[in-house]
C-alpha cells in the first residue's frame, strides 16, 4: 500500500498538537467528565425508568402504560395549570417589588439606602420551608396569630368571623409566599443594571419637564427592560420548581403543583409508583428546558440594549421629595413580611411547650426546654454534623468544579468548550425534586445500586453539586473574563504547569468571586430542602429532614427551635456575602 510520505509530518504535527492540548487541559477534561457523569447518568436513568414497570431495583419489563396513565389523570393537568398560575402571578409580584427597590436603593435619595441594601439580603437566610411554616402559624384559618388579631379588630366594628379572614392554605396564600420569597434574587440580578445605567437619558427626560414617576415609567424602566425580562424569566423558572411552600401550605389545602405531585407519587401514596413519578419528572424537566432555552435567548441579546457610557459616566441620584419616607416605609413593610413576622412567630413558638397565640397570659409558659432537648438528643448532634459536612463539602466541590470548568470554557483551546458551557447550564432547568428523583432511579437500579451510594451523604452531595453547578459556572465565567490572559501566559513562560498556574495565579485573583460563590452555595446547601427530603434515610439526616419531621408529627415547638438555630447560623453568612459582592463590583 502506498503512503504519501509528505503527508506524514503534517499528520504527526496535528496529532502532537492535539496531544499537547489534551495534556495541558487534562484537569479540565477530567472535571468535565465527572460533571457529565453526575448530570447525564441520572437523567438518562430517569427517562429509561419512565418506560419501566415496577420498582427501580426490581424492574418488571418495558411499558408505555406509565405515560398513558399519567396523561389521562386530571390531577396532572390541574397541577400543571396551578404551577403555571402561581408562577406567573408570583413572578409579577416579585418583579414589581424587586425592581422598585433596586431603583429606590440605587437611583434615589430614599433614607437609609445602605442599610436597606444590606437588609434585603437577609431573606436569603430564612429557608423557604421556615418562611412557609412561619406564615402558617400567622395565617392558619383557625389559630393563626395574625388572623386572631384581625378577628378581634373586626369584632370591634361588629363584624365577626368564625375563622380567617385570611386563609394561607389557598392559591392566594401560595402566590403571596412565592411573590415575597423571590425578591432578593431578582433584586441582585437587576440592581447592577440600575447602578450602571447612563443617567443622561433620565436627565433629558427631566429637561423635557417629565416628573420623577413619568421618567421612571417612560425612560428608566424601558431602558432596563432586557435586564428585567431576563430576571423575570429566571424568577419564573425558580417559581416553577418551588417545593417548600407547596408542601407546607399547598398539600394541607388540597392544592397540588408539579413538584408536590412527584413527591406525593414517589414518597407518600401507597403503593409508591416510581414509573408514574418518572413520567411526571421527565415532563417537568422538558417544560423547564423549553423555558431555559427562552431565557438563554433573552440574555444572549441583552447586550444590544446596553445604556452604560464610558468617559464621563456618573450615576445620578434622583430626588423623590415627599415620597422619600413613604418609600422607606414600603421597604420596612416588605422586610416585616419577609423576615421579621415569620421569625418572631417561630421564635415565640420555640419557647413554648406547644403553639399558643401570643399574649401576656402565656408568658409564664416560656421555657428553654425545647433548645435543651435539641442539644441533648444524640440524633440532633448527628444531624448537625451531617449538615455541616453537606454544607462544606458541597460548597467546596461545586466551586472547584465551577472554577476549573469555567476556565476550560473561557481559556482552554479544547474543542467543545461551547457545548460544555451549555451542558453545565442545563441543570438550572431541572427542578431539585426531579434531580433527586433521577438520583433515586439511577442508584436504586442495577448496576449503580451495587455502589451503595443510595441513602448516604454522598448522594446528597451529588444532588446539590448538580443543582448548584450552573450558578457556580455563571459566576466564574464572568469573573475569569475580567482577568487578563497575559498573567497566565507569563506563568507558563516561567515554567509553571497548567494546574500550578490555575491555583497560584488565577484563583487568588478571582478570590472575591470564588468566595462569594462558595458562601452562596454553602448557604443554599444548609437551607436545601427538596433534594434532602426526597433522598432522606437514617444515615443522611440533615436540618431540613429533621425540621420537617418534627413539624409533620405535630411538634411545632421543636421544629421552630431548630429553625431559629438555623436562621441564626445563616444570617451572618448571608451578610458576609455582601462584602464579596462589593469587591466583585469594584474589580469589574
Amino acid at each position: 500500500m502506498y503512503v504519501d510520505q509528505s503527508a506524514r509530518p503534517g499528520l504527526m504535527s496535528r496529532l502532537g498538537g492535539a496531544w499537547d492540548r489534551i495534556r495541558n487541559n487534562v484537569l479540565v477534561i477530567g472535571v468535565s467528565a465527572v460533571l457529565v457523569f453526575l448530570i447525564l447518568v441520572p437523567v438518562v436513568r430517569l427517562i429509561i425508568n419512565s418506560f419501566i414497570e415496577g420498582h427501580p431495583s426490581v424492574p418488571e419489563g418495558w411499558t408505555l402504560n406509565n405515560y398513558v396513565s399519567a396523561y389521562s389523570m386530571p390531577i396532572f393537568y390541574e397541577a400543571l395549570a396551578t404551577t403555571l398560575w402561581i408562577s406567573s402571578i408570583g413572578t409579577f409580584v416579585t418583579l414589581a417589588i424587586a425592581v422598585l427597590f433596586a431603583w429606590l436603593i440605587e437611583r434615589t435619595d430614599m433614607p437609609f439606602r445602605n442599610m436597606a441594601w444590606v437588609l434585603i439580603l437577609v431573606p436569603m437566610a430564612i429557608p423557604g420551608v421556615l418562611f412557609a411554616l412561619g406564615w402558617t402559624l400567622l395565617l392558619s384559618p383557625k389559630v393563626g396569630a395574625l388572623n386572631m388579631l384581625l378577628r378581634e379588630i373586626f369584632a370591634i366594628v361588629g363584624i365577626t368571623f368564625e375563622k380567617g379572614p385570611i386563609n394561607i392554605y389557598s392559591l392566594g396564600g401560595l402566590i403571596f409566599l412565592d411573590g415575597v420569597r423571590g425578591v432578593t434574587t431578582v433584586f441582585l440580578m437587576v440592581v447592577g443594571s440600575f447602578r450602571m445605567m447612563d443617567p443622561s437619558l433620565e436627565e433629558a427626560a427631566r429637561v423635557s419637564k417629565a416628573g420623577t414617576f413619568g421618567t421612571f415609567m417612560q425612560v428608566t424602566l424601558p431602558a432596563m427592560l432586557p435586564a428585567v425580562l431576563a430576571a423575570g424569566m429566571y424568577s419564573f423558572i425558580s417559581s416553577m420548581e418551588s417545593f417548600e411552600a407547596p408542601l407546607a401550605v399547598g398539600l394541607p389545602g388540597g392544592i397540588f403543583v408539579l413538584s408536590t405531585l412527584i413527591y406525593f407519587t414517589t414518597r407518600i401514596q401507597a403503593p409508591l409508583d416510581y414509573g408514574l413519578g418518572a413520567v411526571f419528572g421527565v415532563t417537568f424537566m422538558l417544560i423547564m428546558i423549553l423555558l431555559l432555552i427562552g431565557y438563554r435567548r433573552v440574555i444572549r441579546h441583552s447586550e444590544k440594549y446596553a445604556t452604560v457610557t464610558g468617559k464621563g459616566f456618573r450615576p445620578r441620584v434622583t430626588t423623590i421629595g415627599r415620597w422619600r419616607w413613604p418609600a422607606f416605609g414600603m421597604f420596612v413593610l416588605y422586610f416585616l413580611a419577609a423576615v421579621v413576622a415569620p421569625f418572631i412567630i417561630l421564635a415565640w413558638t420555640s419557647f413554648l411547650p406547644g403553639y399558643r397565640i401570643p399574649s401576656v397570659s402565656v408568658f409564664p409558659l416560656l421555657t428553654w426546654s425545647n433548645y435543651v432537648e435539641l442539644f441533648e438528643t444524640e440524633r440532633v448532634l448527628n444531624m448537625v454534623w451531617n449538615t455541616l459536612y453537606l454544607m462544606l463539602v458541597t460548597a467546596t466541590i461545586t466551586m472547584l468544579f465551577a472554577f476549573v470548568t469555567s476556565w476550560g470554557i473561557v481559556r482552554s483551546q479544547v474543542r467543545g468548550a461551547g457545548w460544555l458551557d451549555t451542558f453545565v447550564f442545563i441543570p438550572h432547568a431541572i427542578p431539585g425534586i426531579v434531580i433527586a428523583l433521577a438520583l433515586i432511579m439511577a442508584y436504586l437500579s442495577p448496576p449503580l445500586r451495587y455502589l451503595g451510594i443510595y441513602g448516604s451523604m454522598t448522594i446528597l452531595v451529588m444532588g446539590l453539586v448538580v443543582s448548584y453547578i450552573s450558578f457556580g459556572t455563571r459566576l466564574m465565567n464572568s469573573a475569569i473574563m475580567q482577568i487578563q490572559e497575559e498573567l497566565e501566559q507569563a506563568a507558563y513562560v516561567a515554567g509553571a504547569g497548567t494546574m500550578r498556574t490555575l491555583f497560584t495565579i488565577t484563583l487568588p485573583l478571582l478570590f472575591p468571586a470564588f468566595a462569594a460563590g462558595w458562601i452562596w452555595v454553602a448557604v443554599h446547601a444548609l437551607r436545601s430542602f427538596s433534594i434532602p427530603i426526597m433522598l432522606a434515610s437514617r444515615d443522611n439526616e440533615v436540618f431540613a429532614i429533621l425540621l420537617w419531621e418534627y413539624w409533620d408529627e405535630g411538634s411545632a415547638s421543636l421544629s421552630s427551635a431548630l429553625g431559629v438555630l438555623m436562621i441564626l447560623v445563616l444570617v451572618p453568612m448571608t451578610l458576609l456575602l455582601r462584602r464579596f459582592i462589593t469587591q466583585i463590583s469594584e474589580q469589574r
